[in-house]
C-alpha cells in the first residue's frame, strides 16, 4: 500500500510537468487555481450565509469526492498492464492525464454549482399581512380593530 501512494505522488508530479508543457506555465497555474478555487468555494463558501449549508449540503462532500476520484483514477492506471512500445505508453499516459484533468474540472464546476445554488436559495423574508388582526375571542385586549 505504501508503494501505491509513493507511485501516485510521483505520477502527480509528472502529470503537473506534462500539463505545464502542454498549457504553458501560466495556463497550468490557472487551471490549478480554478480547480482549487471551485472546490474551496463549494465547501467553505457555504458558510458565507446562514441558509447556505441547508440549500446545498452536498457541497461539503466535494473535496472528499475529489480525492477519492483521483485515488480511483490512479488505482486504475497502476492496475493497467504496461503497454508494449513507446507510442502505446504515450497514448495510455495521455488518456489518464486527460481523465484526471476532466475530473478536476468537473469537481471544480460542482463546487461552483453548489455555491451558486446555495447563494440563490436565499429564503424569502416573511411578509406581514397588514390587515390581519386576531379574532376577538382569541386574546383579551382593550384594543379593538378598526373596520
Amino acid at each position: 500500500m505504501g508503494d501505491f501512494f509513493s507511485v501516485m505522488l510521483e505520477e502527480m508530479g509528472a502529470r503537473r510537468r506534462r500539463f505545464r508543457a502542454a498549457f504553458g506555465d501560466r495556463g497550468q497555474a490557472l487551471t490549478e487555481f480554478l480547480t482549487f478555487a471551485g472546490i474551496i468555494l463549494g465547501s467553505l463558501g457555504l458558510f458565507l450565509r446562514p441558509w447556505m449549508p441547508d440549500a446545498a449540503p452536498w457541497g461539503f462532500a466535494i473535496p472528499f469526492v475529489f480525492v477519492i476520484g483521483h485515488v480511483l483514477i490512479e488505482w486504475r492506471r497502476q492496475a493497467t498492464p504496461a503497454p508494449e512500445g513507446a507510442e502505446a505508453a504515450e497514448s495510455l499516459t495521455t488518456r489518464y492525464d486527460w481523465s484526471s484533468f476532466l475530473w478536476r474540472m468537473a469537481c471544480a464546476a460542482a463546487g461552483v454549482a453548489a455555491f451558486v445554488i446555495a447563494w440563490g436559495a436565499e429564503p424569502v423574508s416573511p411578509s406581514a399581512d397588514e390587515g390581519w388582526a386576531p379574532p376577538e375571542e382569541a386574546v383579551t385586549s382593550t384594543i379593538v380593530p378598526e373596520n
